[in-house]
Order: C-alpha cells, then sequence, then structure tokens
C-alpha cells in the first residue's frame, strides 16, 4: 500500500502545515478577543514553544530509533545552527507585522538564491545554471507579487504604527533567507564533516541548544512573564498554541517520514501544493488582495518551482518505497530539503 501511505504523507503535511501558517498568521496579525482587543506581540514566545516541542519529539525519536550516537563532533558546533535557526524564525515571525502572510510564504521561495551563495561560502558547492535562472525568476516573480500587494505598507507594521523603517519588513525577510540559509548549509557541512552524525542526533542537539537559548532570551528581554500572562488571559489563543505546537510537531514528524520514505522530489512536489493552499486559504479567511499583477507573479514563482523539481526527478522513479533504514536517504539532501520546504 505504498500509494495509501503517501496520500496520508501529502494529506498530513498540508493538514498541518496549512493549519500551522494560518494560526501564526492569526496569533501574530490579529487581535484577542478579536476586534476589540490586544496584539499578541511576543513572538520569541512562538519560537521557545517550536523548538521546546521539537526537543520532545526528537528525543522520542532517538528512543525509539536509537541512532548511533556520533563520536567526532564537538558539541559547539550544534551551536551555530541552533542560533541561525531561532534568528530565522524570529525575522520571519516578525514579519508578518509588516507584510502579508501570501507575501512572506512566496517570499521563502527566494530560498535558492541564498542558499546557492551560502553552499559557495562554507561548501564550495557548484549549481548547474539552469538554478541561477531559476533563482532570478523566481526574484521577479516575488517582486511583481509583493509590489501589487495592498498589505505592502513601507512605513506602517500591521498594528498601524509608524516604523523607524520603511523596509522593515523586507529587511527582516531578507534577514530570515540569509540565517535560514546559512543553518542548512552549516548542517550539510557537519554531515560532510561526521560520516557517523545522523539526522535524528542533529535535531535533538540542536533543539536543545534553541530551546534553552531561546528561553533565556525571553526572561533577558522581559518577555516571558507578559507572554504567559497575556495567554493566560485570553482562552481563544490557549487553543491556538496548542494546536500550533500540535501542527509544527506532527508536521515535522511527517517531514522525516515522507522523504526517509519517498524522497525529496515527492516531498518537493507536497510542499508546493502546501504553499498554494496556505495562499488560497489565508487571502479567503483574511481578506487579502491579489491583483491580476500578483497573481502572475505567483504563477512565474511556481512554474520555476516545478521545473526545479521536474530537473530533480530526471532519471528516478518518482514514487518507490525506501524504508526507514537510517542511511535511506543522502542525509546532506534531507536536511537541504527540510530547509528549503519547510520555515518552523
Amino acid at each position: 500500500s505504498v500509494y495509501t501511505n503517501l496520500a496520508i504523507c501529502a494529506v498530513m503535511l498540508n493538514l498541518t502545515f496549512v493549519s500551522w501558517g494560518l494560526l501564526q498568521e492569526r496569533m501574530l496579525t490579529r487581535r484577542y478577543p478579536r476586534l476589540t482587543g490586544e496584539y499578541f506581540i511576543y513572538s520569541y514566545a512562538l519560537v521557545f514553544t517550536n523548538r521546546f516541542w521539537t526537543l520532545v519529539m526528537s528525543g522520542l525519536m532517538m528512543i525509539y530509533f536509537k541512532p548511533r550516537t556520533s563520536r567526532t563532533t564537538i558539541i559547539y558546533e550544534y551551536s551555530f545552527p541552533s542560533i541561525s535557526n531561532m534568528l530565522s524564525s524570529w525575522c520571519q515571525y516578525e514579519a508578518l507585522r509588516y507584510v502579508s502572510f501570501p507575501a512572506v510564504t512566496i517570499f521563502k521561495a527566494f530560498k535558492l538564491a541564498p542558499v546557492m551563495v551560502m553552499g559557495k561560502l562554507l561548501g564550495n558547492h557548484s549549481y548547474p545554471q539552469h538554478e541561477y535562472v531559476a533563482a532570478i525568476f523566481i526574484g521577479v516573480g516575488i517582486a511583481m507579487f509583493m509590489t501589487s500587494t495592498d498589505e505592502l505598507t513601507f512605513d506602517l507594521d500591521v498594528h498601524g504604527e509608524h516604523t523607524s523603517a520603511k523596509w522593515t519588513g523586507v529587511m527582516l525577510l531578507l534577514f530570515y533567507l540569509f540565517f535560514d540559509s546559512f543553518t542548512s548549509q552549516w548542517q550539510s557541512r557537519m554531515f560532510k564533516s561526521h560520516r557517523d552524525l545522523s539526522m535524528i542526533e542533529l535535531m535533538f542537539a540542536t533543539s536543545a541548544f534553541s530551546t534553552v537559548l531561546s528561553f533565556i532570551t525571553l526572561v533577558h528581554d522581559g518577555n516571558l512573564w507578559p507572554a504567559f500572562d497575556f495567554i493566560k488571559r485570553h482562552s481563544e489563543i490557549q487553543l491556538h498554541f496548542f494546536v500550533f505546537s500540535i501542527c509544527s510537531t506532527v508536521g515535522q514528524l511527517f517531514i522525516f517520514y515522507t522523504i526517509k520514505n519517498f524522497g525529496a522530489v515527492v516531498f518537493a512536489i507536497i510542499m508546493t501544493t502546501r504553499v498554494l493552499i496556505s495562499i488560497a486559504f489565508s487571502v479567503f479567511l483574511y481578506g487579502h488582495n491579489v491583483t491580476a499583477t500578483g497573481f502572475f507573479g505567483l504563477v512565474i514563482v511556481v512554474a520555476c518551482v516545478g521545473y526545479r523539481i521536474k530537473r530533480k526527478a530526471e532519471g528516478r522513479q518518482l514514487i518507490k518505497w525506501k524504508g526507514m533504514g537510517e542511511k535511506s536517504e543522502k542525509e546532506v539532501e534531507l536536511v537541504q530539503e527540510w530547509h528549503e520546504h519547510i520555515d518552523t
């Protein structure tokens, strides 16, 4: 029942991450209670929540799969991707204060460009010519989409407050791409340097660092108790936080399961449909305006992403059960696809 398992993966990945994205937009851009209440401004609390539940999930996977523990890694190496991963998450959450969720979602397709730059700097990688062409056209499509949306005002945030820098939202997204591309390339570099390192151990170690560091950040900035008090006073956000955490945790389990069993190409196809569904639901539920120019830009981006997937699929059997063996898929490819298509 390979197709049954594939269908379950596709449904669960779309269900969890579409819900996760919509809840993210609800919590960070809408009032509690609705219309008349106050905004939840403690985005680092979401970072801590995600990292904590990833730590729990990866710890259980360590117990269940019992991967071989790496003897060559040095503990401080895990701190670099942990810090950059925390910063990338914070930047994308904060960006929602300045640009719409559909714009943030489609902007993430531009990860390709900084990933190639980081690959050159950290790993001296070479990329085929069509990747550079795809990156250019994706950038053009994103520019068309973002400049045509009514949400992209460069002097006000989503709360209607004036900002000190007009391009705050765009700069936050650029920083998000920088930190996220550093994370994926550093982790890929670790796999190449430490042949005995497993994906599960990497997830556990980096999430442990991230959980501790994000908790310290919340305490140091004085946001821990205000965030806790806000959640305690508003029952609606308590449910949202719970579902948000469940979606993130279950979704990451299905990412691991899908890539390990069906490979990176099938996973990329599923996550591309998830982007389209997320944008459609966000436009419908939150009333974002997408013009004809914006829609054309979206079509360009999706076409480029589809072309890249087609090139990756050449010479491969698309749907094939690989099994959950620890080395059934190259760990470097796994971590690169993980970061290219997901944003927790």
